[in-house]
């Protein structure tokens, strides 16, 4: 993908397409702890009034019912993104006994969390998933399936996609699927090149009372994220899958699938997965054949510096590499150097927080020049401009990072008291809101914010106009003013549904 690129850049700047460049999809997916107040796991059920779970798009539990799971639907830009997750752990924390609060870190609180570990490794009610809960514990362990993160779900836009195509890869690509297929696969090995520098910049997971057995004796903490090293989130050794080639990922995949290593699709936990939206788990081909037309980010610690998780700043740089790389030729050696990548991750994963290698600097600043070059280049939107600077200050001094602030949290080793505190604080904040649903407060009526908020705590599914909101249950829409009133004398959940009647069967 690499004989057109002066024509692509030539063509990036024109007005209509430049603003395709720079619209690109996001889905958030968030994974944290109940806990109690003293630090324990919460042993609380999941949620009452946050009803089926086989059901609901936004909120459910992970591998443990103390788990709870955030997930976004795509919309354009960091920001909108971050608004809609915020939006869903108002309702979450909305639902919390007085005594509970969501841990903001990747790692349990240590040392409470040795004493729940047993407990936890049966703490799962969803009955239709038990096989492959039971498959995932015995294989993977409790420690590493209650690892907390977020992953971000990225899609370029899908008229630049056609652009591209249409002008420059007719001839190259036998269909738009073949060269979206190719694109997104580049788009992967351009940030694993860099993964690295993602750990360096975003890792927030230094210490750990419950690192898996495998971790080494030796290992002196804090280091920049656990989570992120070969000691994480991670298959077992000899049953990673590459990213040499299109063609080898996907056949290795198939053959794992194949030889019953993987159960399915939804095991492989390298950092990046190539996905298409509502795909069957277990048909590889289907995704080839239909088009990637998202790739998932999962190598993001949960960031406690961030209300959610995650910041926008955060999100924004990932884009900008990937943007960047549209126009941009991988290295000729590109095995070895994404061998050389990976190594190098898991070098800057288990580096003291504050710590900096010459080569990691070097690299970093040069990367960073190019993508100012980018920014210059195509008038990127101030946001971008922004994502940079966030990085660079970063980058001059380790102490700035996430990892590295977190290290000057530690209490006998542990962050139990800071995450404690981050916790209740944001618990207060939550439950003090002026509005339902604080984050979209400035676009939405309360009236129709409390709408939202029983709609998704029912399972419905909503979509967010600019003007309107619509809710959807099955084949059944219904769309409202975004400044419409309601009669709520019986509360909002009575009202939808008698709306949707067919809510009342979602049940798990």
């Amino acid at each position: 993908m690499d004989e057109h690129y002066e024509q692509i850049k030539a063509a990036l700047k024109e007005p209509a397409l430049n603003a395709k460049l720079f619209s690109s999809l996001f889905g958030l997916e968030a994974k944290k702890h109940r806990i109690l107040t003293n630090g324990r796991s919460s042993r609380y059920p999941y949620p009452e009034n946050l009803r089926s779970r086989q059901h609901n798009l936004y909120l459910n539990s992970g591998f443990t019912d103390d788990m709870m799971d955030f997930q976004t639907t795509p919309v354009v830009g960091s920001k909108n993104a971050v608004r809609r997750l915020k939006m869903l752990e108002q309702i979450v924390i909305s639902q919390l006994h007085d005594d509970e609060r969501l841990w903001p870190l990747s790692m349990a609180p240590g040392p409470t969390y040795q004493q729940d570990l047993d407990f936890l490794a049966d703490f799962s009610t969803k009955t239709w998933d038990q096989e492959t809960h039971d498959y995932l514990g015995k294989k993977y362990g409790i420690v590493q399936e209650i690892l907390g993160d977020v992953h971000v779900n990225f899609g370029l836009n899908g008229d630049l996609i056609d652009e591209l195509y249409r002008r420059f890869y007719t001839e190259r690509y036998k269909s738009k699927v073949d060269f979206q297929n190719h694109l997104y696969f580049k788009l992967v090995q351009t940030f694993c090149l860099y993964q690295w520098l993602f750990t360096y910049l975003f890792g927030a997971s230094p210490v750990s009372q419950d690192m898996p057995h495998s971790t080494p004796d030796d290992l002196e903490l804090p280091v920049r994220s656990l989570r992120c090293s070969d000691y994480g989130d991670d298959n077992m050794p000899g049953e990673r899958v590459g990213y040499d080639s299109l063609e080898q990922h996907f056949a290795k995949l198939q053959k794992l699938m194949d030889n019953g290593t993987y159960y399915s699709l939804k095991e492989f936990f390298g950092p990046v997965r190539l996905r298409h939206h509502n795909q069957d788990p277990h048909d590889i081909q289907g995704i080839l054949e239909k088009g990637i037309d998202y790739l998932e980010f999962r190598n993001f610690d949960l960031d406690p510096l961030s209300r959610t998780g995650i910041s926008d700043d955060t999100i924004n740089f990932l884009e900008l590499l990937l943007l960047y790389s549209i126009i941009t030729p991988l290295p000729d050696n590109l095995s070895a150097r994404l061998v050389e990548a990976e190594k190098r991750n898991d070098q800057v994963a288990l580096q003291k927080p504050k710590e900096q290698l010459p080569w990691m600097r070097d690299e970093a600043l040069a990367l960073i020049a190019d993508l100012q070059n980018f920014v210059t280049e195509f008038n990127a939107p101030r946001e971008y401009q922004l994502a940079l600077k966030f990085a660079q200050r970063r980058i001059d001094d380790p102490a700035l990072t996430i990892s590295g602030q977190l290290a000057d949290q530690l209490d006998n080793g542990d962050l139990l008291s800071f995450g404690l505190k981050i916790a209740n604080d944001r618990y207060t904040k939550n439950i003090n809101f002026q509005h339902p649903l604080q984050a979209i407060s400035d676009k939405y009526s309360d009236d129709i914010q409390l709408l939202i908020k029983a709609a998704i705590e029912l399972g419905l599914q909503v979509d967010l106009g600019e003007t309107t909101v619509s809710l959807q249950a099955g084949d059944h829409e219904e769309s409202y003013p975004a400044n419409a009133s309601f009669d709520f004398s019986k509360g909002a959940r009575d009202v939808v549904l008698e709306t949707f009647p067919e809510a009342v069967n979602y049940q798990e």
